[in-house]
Parts: C-alpha cells; structure tokens; sequence
C-alpha cells in the first residue's frame, strides 16, 4: 500500500510541491521554537582613525556630550545575537570624513558599525549615526616639573633634596585646557624612609587652584619620569656670633648673643659629624663707634652652603644678633704720695713730695669701679738724673689688667735735695717739660712747672 501511494504522489506534480511548502513550513515552525529572534544593545567606544588629519591644520578636535560612546541594537536569531560581545564590533569615525563646509560650530563624523563575525546572520539598527565633535586651535607649552614629596621621613632623617628626571614636560592639546595649567608636578612617597628612594611616576598637571587637570584631552611628551628624594641625617648644631671693631670712646662691648642658639640642620652623616657649630663671620657684625645696644638680622644659609649642609626648617635661616654695648663711669682716685714708687734717685739725695696724694681719673664698668683697689694700682715716678732742686713731673701709672682706663695725665710736685750740703740754697728750677705718660688731658696737680729754691746744678 505505501509503494502505491509513493507511486502515486510520483505521478502527480502538484502533491510534490505541496508537500515541498508543507516541509517548509513545519521547518519554520521548529527552527522558530528552538531559535527565535532576539534583539541586543550594545555601547560601545567610538575609535577616531586619521585625527593628524585635524591635528596638521593646527586645530584639535573636542568631542560633543557623549557622542564617542556608539549606541546600537542588534537582532537576529537568538543563537547569534547572545553570541556578540561590545569586542566583536568595530566602530569608528573617520576624520577624513569630517566635512569642514559645515556651517555652525559644531562638525558631525560619520560613524562606523561593522561585526567582526556572524555578520550574514544579524543586522545593526537603531545606532549612532554621527560624532558630533568642535574644533578648536591647537597649543603647546613646555613646564618645568616641580619634584615634590609626601610624607616624613624616619625619625633623626629629613629629605636633602628631591630632583626629578627628565624636568621638562612638553604638553599639547586644546588651547582652553593646556592655557589653564599653571605648574606640573611629580611626587613621591618618603613617608618613614632613612635612605635614598627613588621612583617612576605620571607627571600631574594643576591649574592656579592647584586643582588636578584630566590629561585626556591632552598629548605629553614625557608619559613618566625618574623621581629620585636623598634622605639625610639630622643634627641640632650651635650658633655662634663674634663681633669685630671697637665701640666709641668711654664704651665696652660686653656679650653677643644670638637666637635661637641652636638650629637643626642636614646633611650627609659623613660632613654632619664633623660639624660642631655654625659660625657668623667677625665682620658681618662690626661694633666700630657702637654708644649703644645693636640688634640686626643674618642669614646664615650662606654659611651652611659652605659647609655643605642645610636647614631641616627652611624659614628658621634668620638669626636675630644681639649685641650689649655699657658705657664706662669715671671716678677720681686719691693715691697716697708715699706710695708712689720712685727710681733713678741719686743716694745721696733725698725727695720729699709737696701734697699728700695725686688724684687721678680712672674709666671702667660700674661692677669693676666696685672692686678696684689702691693696692692694685702702681704708681712710678722716674728721677734718673735729676738734680737737687723742685719740679713737676709726669708719673707712670698701672691699672690692673685692660679693665681700667686712665684718663689724661698724672703730675706730681716734689723735691730733691743733698743731704750732705752744709748750705741750702733755694733750688734752681730746671724748666723742664712734662713727660708723656699714658696721653690725655691733665689731671691731678698744677700741669705748670714751678720754681724752686735750692742748690741745683
């Protein structure tokens, strides 16, 4: 019976292709149930290709909103469509494309969708047509960057320095962002380091808030570079001031003294352990004529450069110098006559003075007024030579140590006579001058020579 009916359908065309439609369709139906349709959407970057095009008119473009992301909605059996990632598309605009007639700011790239695989089997629809893009004039700047670091080094170290290799960042791009940095950076990290660090890092671009600036849009020369910090020791050194000159006249430099006394300072522990104070100069504080206290302000960097050395605390290179500058009192002084050493006297002379004691003025602090005593004065009179007769004569006096100032000259009156001479006669007068003794104006007694009677010869 199945043979009859095969011949049959055999010999009839039309039971053919209606069998051929009905084989179809029951087709249709199944591979519908087992592998329907599907729709997906995908977001995908759009890749820019020939943009020299636009950068060699001296012109960079500016992406509108958020046209470089292609949005787009693929169907297709659901086998083919679940099989699609955003990697197996291709989407691009073309910069050659760009039509620059274009009236109006805004510049529109057409948009590129292609599937890498299964292309024959799905179709792209409802996309993203265009990039929407302005151009704007292109500019470069070069910066220098600026080493900087971060954190504190371990305790006893502080940072020596911070130099960053290369140093010059050459930066280009849309002339509304590069216009808007104000200085380019580099830090690193030094944070409980006791030894040299060094490191790579992104140079970063600040605007005058010191706000960061995306490099985005921007083309840098240098994607890194060498950041290197030398870690030193610490040491807390000394500061000492000298003066030099003299002040005025009837006036005694006392003390200096400078503030703070100490500074911390670093450098390389080899240079640091040799280092025991740090010394200003004699001459940079003269005193020549000071009547009075001095105070001035010195830098002492430039004695730490020196040295090789530097401060931990940048703002602590000023040092305030104080100078005490006294004036001397001056006070008279009776010297007894007969403690007056003489000298030179003939032995068969005797010399008896004319008053009891000599005055003289003497200078010095008010503390050291206090403690001079008589005894600690020596007073000479040199007669060598002299013959019997009276004169006035300058005495040589000493003041104990460099405390003590004579003020002008010290006379005295006295005579010479012969012990063995029956006669006396009035003492001639000699007319001889004062002798120099110490400079100054005369005190004491009479400065003229007076005359004498006696034998003189």
């Amino acid at each position: 019976m199945f043979q009859k009916m095969m011949k049959h359908l055999a010999n009839n065309p039309g039971l053919k292709l209606l069998s051929l439609l009905f084989a179809v369709i029951i087709w249709l139906v199944v591979v519908n149930v087992a592998d329907p349709d599907a729709t997906k959407t995908f977001s995908v970057p759009v890749e820019i290709i020939n943009k020299d095009i636009i950068t060699e008119m001296g012109k960079v473009p500016n992406v509108v909103g958020d046209t470089d992301i292609a949005v787009f909605t693929i169907s297709g059996p659901r086998s083919y469509v679940d099989d699609m990632a955003s990697d197996d598309f291709s989407v691009t605009a073309d910069f050659s494309q760009v039509d620059l007639s274009q009236e109006g700011e805004t510049k529109l790239v057409p948009i590129e969708i292609t599937a890498k695989k299964n292309e024959r089997h799905i179709e792209i629809m409802r996309r993203t047509v265009n990039l929407q893009i302005t151009l704007e004039d292109r500019l470069e700047k070069k910066f220098v960057i600026s080493p900087e670091s971060t954190g504190t080094p371990a305790e006893g170290y502080a940072i020596g320095g911070v130099e960053v290799t290369p140093n010059l960042l050459k930066v280009s791009g849309p002339a509304s962002v590069v216009s808007k940095i104000s200085r380019v950076g580099a830090s690193i990290n030094v944070d409980g380091i006791s030894s040299d660090v060094s490191d790579n890092v992104i140079p970063v671009l600040y605007d005058e808030a010191g706000s960061v600036i995306s490099s985005d849009l921007l083309e840098m020369n240098q994607t890194a570079v060498t950041i290197k910090a030398e870690i030193w020791a610490t040491k807390s050194v000394p500061v000492q001031c000298r003066v030099s000159g003299e002040p005025a006249a009837g006036y005694e430099f006392r003390k200096v003294e400078c503030a703070p006394e100490t500074v911390l300072v670093k450098g390389r522990a080899v240079v640091l352990n040799g280092i025991n104070a740090i010394n200003i100069p004699a001459n940079v504080i003269d005193i020549t004529g000071a009547r009075e206290d001095m105070e001035s302000t010195v830098d002492i960097v430039p004695y730490l450069e020196e040295l090789g050395i530097s401060l931990v605390e940048p703002n602590a290179s000023q040092i305030a110098v104080t100078v005490t500058i006294e004036q001397k009192e001056t006070k008279t002084v009776d010297f007894p006559s007969n403690n007056i050493k003489v000298s030179g006297l003939n032995n068969e002379y005797d010399l008896t003075f004319n008053i009891e004691s000599v005055s003289m003025t003497v200078r010095a602090l008010e503390e050291d007024m206090e403690t001079l005593a008589l005894d600690q004065i020596e007073v000479l009179l040199d007669v060598t030579d002299l013959q019997p007769g009276s004169y006035t004569r300058l005495l040589n006096v000493t003041l104990p140590g460099d405390k003590y100032e004579l003020i002008g000259q010290v006379n005295v009156q006295f005579t010479i006579v012969d012990r063995n001479a029956e006669t006396q006669s009035e003492p001639i007068n000699p007319n001889d001058s004062p002798e120099e003794n110490n400079g100054g104006e005369d005190s004491g007694t009479n400065d003229e020579t007076e005359e004498d009677s006696g034998d003189g010869e």
